[in-house]
């Protein structure tokens, strides 16, 4: 889990920060959007949810991850009081982190579902081409401020010489 943890980490790190808006903080393993400090967002977070193994042959296991990339930002950093068109704003910036699309309707390099789609296969593992993005506007625990979230949620998939 680790070694596609870290894949997946690596490729964001060095694609979507050429975005307009700004990745100050990555994380590998989950992290409780609570403890991270406000000046840490718009932060992203990598971590694994499960592992399933198969046996494939003889010789070879099957690994399945199951894997979420959450983006997390302040919702306080999009709003203003001029009006309602302004407290959507938070709305388009989280869709433009995650799935931005040239005007010709491929999605943009810099966004994370593009560089999903770009890397499908690295030289380790397969991504699943079902990518699932679940927006959520979560309030904290201390009701002082709430969170605009995505979960970005995908498999990946790896042979393993297990036996000799």
């Amino acid at each position: 889990m680790d070694d596609v943890l870290q894949t997946i980490l690596d490729l964001m790190k060095a694609s979507i920060n050429d975005n307009s808006t700004q990745i100050k903080t990555f994380y590998k393993g989950k992290v409780n959007p609570e403890v991270v400090p406000m000046d840490y967002l718009p932060a992203l977070m990598v971590y694994g949810n499960s592992t399933s193994v198969s046996a494939l042959s003889t010789c070879k296991d099957q690994y399945v991850y199951d894997i979420t990339i959450k983006l997390v930002d302040n919702l306080k950093n999009y709003l203003s009081t001029s009006g309602v068109d302004e407290t959507i704003k938070h709305q388009e910036a989280m869709y433009n982190l995650i799935e931005d699309r040239e005007t010709t309707g491929v999605l943009k390099a810099d966004t994370v579902i593009g560089i999903l789609r770009a890397n499908i296969r690295t030289d380790d593992f397969l991504f699943n081409n079902d990518i699932i993005a679940d927006y959520s506007i979560v309030p904290s625990e201390s009701g002082t401020f709430w969170r605009i979230e995505c979960d970005v949620n995908i498999t990946a998939t790896t042979d393993i010489l297990s036996r000799p």
